[in-house]
């Protein structure tokens, strides 16, 4: 790739529309690849590497360290994002200063006060996990779309988060919980061990899928007995008959 990228960076092209006209006017050698991005997959740095611009894609890029780029940032003195975007277009931002750092240092990033170092940090002042869910169950919503709905009315008190899930990691368990409409994904939910629920269903004594299918529907189902077994189970499921304890095994 060395010997190729020189060659074509002595060619002064200075976009990728360029380069496409380039290889489109016939005098290109045959050993210079016209998909050098293919070609050259594992060394490829963008098209700015390749034509000698400088222009390198924001993923390829070599940026400081959050905490470094943090201390230059809150340096400058600016007051919000948009006194932040206006200088990152005047071309005295570093090279290894992201323009955009919300999408750089996505794990790190809690928000422009933060960053600009203005005191107005994100997620500060919320309410307690508590507090916030029960003034959440309050409101009566019955699922995600209702959620989402009322985050975006203009309703939604400035202390409660939108997105719930990321500020009270530690206490989060579902949307269910939250609503309090006690539904709980499948992932998210605790089921008896196969060997107890299994033997609790037994108990029953139901004789076929069909009165399975009753039981589920009446009811009387624990929640930490699964309406789906093969699928809360599905390494250890051997079929209903072995579930229900009526002796039929699947193969």
């Amino acid at each position: 790739m060395t010997l190729a990228r020189e060659y074509v960076r002595g060619l002064g092209l200075q976009s990728q529309a360029e380069w496409r006209k380039y290889v489109n006017s016939g005098g290109k050698p045959r050993d210079i690849p016209a998909s050098p991005s293919t070609v050259y997959a594992n060394d490829w740095l963008g098209w700015g590497d390749w034509l000698g611009t400088g222009r390198i894609t924001d993923q390829n890029k070599v940026w400081r360290d959050f905490e470094e780029a943090r201390e230059f940032a809150r340096g400058l003195g600016l007051r919000g994002v948009e006194e932040w975007r206006a200088w990152a277009k005047t071309g005295e931002k570093p090279k290894d200063i992201p323009a955009s750092p919300p999408k750089v240092y996505m794990g790190q990033w809690a928000g422009w006060g933060d960053w600009l170092g203005t005191g107005r940090l994100r997620g500060v002042g919320w309410r307690p996990f508590e507090e916030a869910r029960e003034y959440v169950r309050s409101l009566g919503l019955r699922g995600l779309a209702d959620w989402r709905a009322f985050a975006t009315s203009g309703d939604k008190p400035k202390d409660i988060p939108s997105n719930p899930d990321r500020v009270y990691k530690a206490e989060w368990s579902s949307m269910g919980d939250w609503l309090g409409t006690g539904n709980v994904r499948n992932a998210d939910k605790r089921f008896r061990s196969f060997e107890e629920a299994r033997e609790f269903v037994r108990s029953l004594g139901l004789q076929d899928y069909e009165e399975w299918c009753d039981y589920r529907k009446s009811g009387d189902r624990p929640p930490d007995i699964p309406a789906a077994p093969d699928t809360a189970y599905g390494d250890k499921w051997r079929g209903y008959g072995d579930w229900l304890g009526t002796g039929r095994v699947a193969n």
